[in-house]
């Protein structure tokens, strides 16, 4: 297999493949329990506790931040950017693919027949995503390289799939589950389009062909998300045979 050709990249892969069985309690956090007692997730417009209130917190454009929307920026920024080599790009891009997998296996405990067959074509299509990026890499000569800011994408999932491993089966559940895929995938976005301008020749033009492909998946995971009461903020219906989101101060999942 392709992969096989860059440790680094093997290694991040089998990184990104441990999370989707963790279910522990991430050190730290505090989760707040709506109450139908689950984690509240995300309010579209504004944006999420990633793992629990004070921990990470992604806004609505896919940025990290530590401590809450005023808190310090994680993840890659316009300087990490310019740093990066075509290696570290592709190991980046592949990062993501695995993680995605990763993530939307968890989707296997949806009820919601939509939600399963969206994580199952999840899994399908970023895992070719994934073989289809290496093979690319290696007929144009470059080795994948992590960059030392991809441990804060694994950090990132690990806290994501920890706290869905801990949510218990039904609609509940899956609003969260659909709400990861679309902060996973408003994040996948951003990096794309941060990355793009620093990306040359086939790197390049593999970036240029993913980025409609995420904004395909993401207006599809929103879809699914909002249908199953996904996207309200504090007070508002969770539309049909759901519930109020009431805790403390958080947007409902």
């Amino acid at each position: 297999m392709t992969i096989g050709r860059s440790s680094t990249t093997c290694l991040a892969v089998g990184l990104a493949m441990t999370l989707g069985a963790c279910a522990g309690t991430t050190p730290g956090a505090t989760f707040t329990s709506t109450s139908a007692g689950e984690v509240g997730f995300m309010d579209d417009a504004g944006g999420t506790w990633m793992d629990g209130s004070g921990g990470m917190w992604m806004d609505a454009t896919g940025v990290v931040r530590m401590g809450g929307p005023g808190g310090m920026r994680m993840g890659l920024q316009a300087t990490d950017v310019a740093r990066m080599s075509q290696q570290h790009i592709v190991a980046h891009l592949a990062l993501g693919d695995s993680l995605e997998i990763a993530l939307s296996r968890l989707g296997e405990r949806a009820q919601s027949a939509p939600v399963r067959e969206f994580a199952q074509r999840m899994v399908t299509e970023h895992a070719a995503h994934l073989q289809m990026g290496m093979q690319l890499a290696q007929q144009a000569g470059i080795t994948p390289v992590m960059a030392p800011m991809d441990t804060m994408e694994l950090q990132m999932a690990s806290r994501m799939m920890t706290r869905l491993g801990t949510a218990p089966q039904g609609q509940g559940f899956d609003r969260q589950f659909m709400g990861a895929e679309v902060m996973m995938h408003r994040h996948m976005l951003n990096d794309l389009r941060l990355m793009q301008p620093q990306a040359t020749g086939a790197v390049r033009q593999l970036i240029d062909q993913t980025i409609p492909i995420v904004e395909q998946h993401l207006a599809q995971a929103q879809t699914i998300w909002r249908t199953l009461g996904g996207g309200m903020g504090m007070g508002q219906g969770r539309g049909a045979g759901g519930t109020a989101g009431a805790h403390s101060g958080h947007a409902s999942p």
